[in-house]
């Protein structure tokens, strides 16, 4: 059974989450609209929408969560997220660089007929937010199995 402590805390991250996708998606919606689908002008504004987004997680998932956890908490958060987020950035980072080179054609082959700049950032953000998930939480399970 789930204490209140833990439902709040989830309750915070499915908020964090559900609203950082709603601004990015939603405001790039309407920003390609506005653009008429241009996203090479649109780009300023898509990353404005993507900023916007991250600074949503950053405000729910740090000021609200993070009053809820004890101080052994709010270390093995920090590790799991430093470590994880290193990990993530060393891990995409040369895939990027090897898509980069390789002229963007194994990108081309994922999102088919709709490669375009804006497909191909939302495509590397949702990568490396998915790999530094992973790696948080791999670095979580870690720590905690070596606590015990």
């Amino acid at each position: 059974m789930f204490s209140n402590r833990q439902i709040a805390f989830y309750g915070s991250i499915g908020v964090a989450v559900v609203g950082a996708l709603l601004i990015w998606f939603g405001a790039a919606a309407v920003v390609l609209r506005l653009f008429g689908g241009d996203t090479q002008a649109a780009a300023p504004w898509l990353a404005l929408a993507k900023f916007a987004s991250l600074a949503w997680v950053a405000l729910t998932g740090w000021a609200i969560a993070w009053r809820r956890l004890d101080e052994r908490q709010q270390e093995t958060r920090k590790f799991s997220w430093f470590i994880g987020s290193t990990a993530a950035i060393l891990v995409t980072a040369p895939l990027m660089l090897f898509w980069l080179v390789n002229g963007g054609a194994m990108l081309d082959a994922v999102v088919g007929g709709r490669a375009t700049p804006g497909a191909f950032f939302a495509l590397g953000w949702a990568t490396l937010l998915l790999a530094q998930l992973l790696g948080s939480l791999l670095a979580r399970a870690e720590r905690w199995v070596a606590e015990r």
